[in-house]
């Protein structure tokens, strides 16, 4: 990501979140980025890659008169925001707020500046005089609200002016708005033939913007919808170099299609000169490849495209190469045609026990697999991260009028959930876990991060539908709950209702995010950190954390942290806890919007799946060495190493938080060291169990395991059983790290 802003570095935000700090430069490690709309903190040297470069004024704005009051008193703090009403011809509104004492306080707000980034909104005279400075993004003003501002606040017959709103368009990236007030302005003053060249300038960026939508949409999976924005360009309208950008991208699309087909040819070719019975034994993985085939899963087939064709290579290895890429995955490199067969079969067997309730059948779905030459631990691995969805959506859960819309319900969870346009079951799918504000409808959630449904084109045209992302929305508290209680039973009505998402949807577990609003955001907060081996980032907006927070530190160094507030909320994340968060170890960043108070800041989405998208921001690979802390029942699992029962006196009881007489944290600490060594250290259990599978250059269960506690010491060695792994994967539904064999300690 690129901050932009003008730029200071502070010493902490103990204090608060001001630009000045005493101390000297060098013991000031926090940088405040200031782009008008928000302050964004951070850690400079954990978090920044290069010095920053000075790109001097970034835009000039926009000013409108408004009838500010002379004096008035400065706002502190704001109630819950309770009804706006829409910007009048003059950028004036009304915003309704909570008063303090719980009535309704009617404020009129006016535009006084704004610019491709944001508006500064002023309050006007009235009752209360109010001295109050709120800005807002311009993304959230639609085009023709500003069109009619524009109109009304500015000279028509200054030419200057006139330009200037052509000028704020561009800077916008809204250039079919600048295509229009340019064409205007030249139909009033056509004098100005310099003009008439900007208009072909515009359709050139126009068709820039349409580019990278395709672009966007193809990468997300929505491959239709990106030859449908290429199919309606406007190429009569723009230059050749435009043109042949667009054969480039339609031969992108187009070029996966066409090597599937050709790969499929070749293969159904080469199976057709087999014997009978491995023919008839090849049929239905065939059809099933050729329907699967796709951008999305031909790199499974990397291994045959590159030997499908070598003349010295037989032809049942060749199909063999095949068959075993797409059930393994791109590079398998197995040649052996029966081992290639069997693992159909073996992979048909593991996604049945899976979903099978039946203890009696699992047990002979073991059982048939240990007689079949494809099922070593080392394929199951594989084909587990391949494999479809392993449970059907339950009868009666789809939406009635919203497509791939979904409502869970069970006795112990329920959430809602949106899979993207085109969704495709063989593509995995990033996801966000998006926990509501108390007494707020989770459907609202949805709306939220995929956009609200449009009944004419059938869709929504959220950020979370445009980028490809999967939103589920759990029910976290009780009825008629109105804060977060930090409890266990909280943590696994989310917890729960994730796990069963991924059973039924094809969710990237690597790339799972857990987000919330108000309590809802607290309650995302505190479950990250209670479990921080499950999630690739947490984005709270307006979260209040307390209780347990505080004593997770050392666990919310393996999260990726986002924190959005509004500095005139005054129930806001104290300092204290954010200052923790600022230091070298930690992905962190607060972002605090001006002027603004407890809300939902739909102005972040953007940047919120930019944050998401970045290559790092994906759960992180387990850890050589675990150091985390924990003081609740349920907080008991990290990683590769679970906690038995915790000690008397380690956890504390959310609920009689305040009435504990001693409240520390339990540390936890192990470790895998060379030689496949691991060492536990006793902390807040007695009894540990492990869950281990292989990591590259860390831990080789091939090889024999020593596991070391106090003064005792236990050897191991994997005995190359599936039971650990298949279990392990249809209790906690992640397919990408199933552990392969387990042991307790003592």
């Amino acid at each position: 990501m690129v901050l932009r802003g003008s730029m200071a570095k502070i010493a902490t935000l103990k204090d608060g979140f001001g630009a000045a700090s005493a101390g000297e430069t060098h013991l000031r490690p926090i940088w405040l980025i200031d782009d008008g709309l928000r302050r964004i903190y951070l850690h400079g040297k954990g978090m920044i890659a290069v010095e920053p470069v000075d790109v001097g004024e970034m835009e000039r704005n926009l000013e409108f008169w408004q009838p500010k009051p002379l004096g008035g008193k400065i706002v502190g703090g704001l109630g819950t925001i309770q009804g706006v009403s829409p910007f009048n011809d003059y950028g004036r509104r009304i915003l309704t707020v909570r008063g303090p004492d719980g009535g309704q306080v009617r404020i009129i707000q006016g535009i006084e500046e704004v610019n491709s980034r944001y508006a500064k909104l002023v309050a006007l005279k009235g009752k209360p005089s109010l001295n109050w400075d709120m800005r807002i993004s311009t993304r959230t003003l639609d085009s023709s609200t500003l069109a009619r501002i524009f109109k009304k606040r500015t000279d028509q017959s200054d030419l200057n002016a006139r330009l200037e709103v052509v000028r704020f368009f561009i800077a916008a990236e809204r250039y079919r708005e600048a295509k229009e007030a340019l064409q205007t302005t030249i139909d009033d003053f056509p004098e100005e033939v310099d003009l008439l060249p900007q208009l072909a300038a515009l359709t050139k960026r126009q068709a820039e913007q349409l580019l990278l939508e395709a672009k966007d949409r193809a990468d997300a999976g929505q491959y239709q919808l990106a030859r449908g924005i290429l199919q309606g360009f406007p190429l009569q309208e723009v230059s050749r170099i435009t043109k042949i950008q667009v054969e480039d991208a339609f031969k992108t699309l187009n070029e996966p299609v066409q090597k599937s087909a050709e790969l499929m040819r070749k293969l159904r070719l080469q199976v057709s000169k087999l014997q009978g019975n491995q023919q008839m034994r090849l049929a239905t993985i065939l059809d099933e490849m050729e329907a699967g085939l796709s951008a999305d899963t031909l790199s499974r087939l990397s291994d045959y495209e590159r030997l499908g064709d070598v003349a010295n290579l037989p032809i049942d290895n060749r199909i063999a190469l095949a068959v075993a890429g797409w059930i393994l995955g791109s590079g398998s490199g197995e040649q052996n045609l029966s081992i290639a067969i069997s693992l159909v079969q073996v992979r048909d067997l593991v996604a049945e026990y899976l979903a099978s309730e039946d203890a009696a059948r699992r047990q002979a779905i073991l059982e048939e697999l240990g007689n079949m030459e494809g099922s070593e631990a080392e394929y199951v691995d594989r084909i587990l991260p391949l494999l479809t969805p392993v449970l059907p959506w339950p009868e009666g859960s789809q939406h009635p009028e919203i497509p791939r819309m979904f409502d869970v319900r069970t006795d112990s969870f329920r959430y809602v959930i949106q899979l993207p346009p085109e969704y495709n079951p063989l593509r995995q799918y990033p996801c966000v876990v998006a926990l509501h504000e108390s007494r707020s409808p989770i459907e609202n959630q949805l709306d939220w991060w995929s956009g609200a449904y449009r009944k004419q084109i059938q869709t929504r045209m959220g950020y979370g539908s445009r980028s490809g992302f999967i939103v589920v929305a759990p029910v976290w508290s009780r009825a008629g709950q109105l804060a977060y209680e930090y409890t266990p039973q909280e943590h696994q009505r989310v917890l729960k209702a994730m796990r069963d998402a991924m059973r039924r949807a094809s969710i990237d577990s690597d790339r799972v995010f857990i987000a919330g609003h108000g309590e809802g955001g607290t309650a995302a907060w505190d479950i990250a950190l209670g479990h921080p081996d499950l999630w690739a980032g947490m984005i709270s907006m307006s979260g209040t954390p307390g209780k347990t927070v505080p004593h997770y530190e050392p666990n919310s160094r393996y999260v990726p942290l986002y924190m959005v507030m509004g500095e005139l909320d005054g129930a806001k994340a104290g300092g204290a806890i954010l200052n923790d968060y600022m230091t070298f170890n930690h992905d962190a960043m607060v972002v605090m919007y001006r002027g603004r108070g407890r809300e939902y800041f739909y102005d972040e989405l953007p940047r919120l799946f930019e944050w998401m998208s970045v290559s790092s921001h994906r759960r992180r690979d387990m850890p050589r060495e675990i150091e985390v802390a924990t003081i609740r029942e349920g907080d008991q699992f990290f990683w590769w190493l679970e906690l038995g029962s915790l000690k008397p006196g380690v956890p504390v009881d959310p609920i009689l938080w305040e009435q504990a007489e001693r409240i520390r944290a339990g540390k936890v600490t192990a470790a895998i060291n060379v030689d496949n060594q691991i060492r536990v250290q006793r902390g807040p259990a007695d009894r540990f169990r492990l869950l281990l599978r292989p990591m590259p250059g860390v831990l080789d269960l091939n090889q024999q395991i020593v596991i070391r506690e106090g003064t005792r010491s236990k050897r191991l060695q994997f005995d190359g059983s599936l039971q650990v792994m298949l279990e392990d994967v249809r209790q906690r539904a992640d397919r990408k790290r199933a552990f392969w064999m387990t042991e307790m300690i003592p």
